[in-house]
């Protein structure tokens, strides 16, 4: 049997797409952590100048600050987020901390500070307490 370019290559373009959908389908399972792994860290920017970092695992502004640890107009690394005490910074408030490493001791900043959130809810994609470190 002979088959011409033109058939082959029709054939090829109809078989393509069906093909590239199935394999973007496995994608996310052949790439998946297994269960029980720990989420990645993630970056998040911190909007405001000054920022205290905290080191009391209670994560409220009673725990004093670390040290010379304050932050801000930067991205740092992000490992988890868990409900405290409600800092409010003008039209903005958040019960949300979240355990950063700024290049210095790990420690908590309010949600409030960190870009991406809203009023009293977590930071989206940022796994929550089983993920502290």
């Amino acid at each position: 049997m002979t088959t011409s370019r033109s058939t082959t290559t029709r054939s090829l373009r109809r078989a393509l797409p069906a093909g590239a959908v199935a394999a973007a389908a496995a994608l996310p399972l052949l790439c998946s952590a297994p269960a029980g792994a720990a989420a990645a860290d993630t970056s998040v920017y911190v909007w405001a100048t000054g920022v205290n970092v905290r080191v009391c695992p209670e994560v409220s502004t009673a725990c004093p600050p670390i040290s010379g640890a304050q932050i801000g107009k930067r991205w740092v690394t992000a490992f988890c987020q868990r409900t405290g005490s409600e800092v409010v910074d003008g039209p903005y408030r958040n019960n949300w901390w979240v355990q950063v490493d700024a290049g210095g001791p790990i420690g908590w900043v309010s949600a409030v500070y960190v870009r991406g959130g809203n009023n009293d809810e977590p930071i989206p994609g940022l796994p929550e307490d089983d993920f502290c470190h």
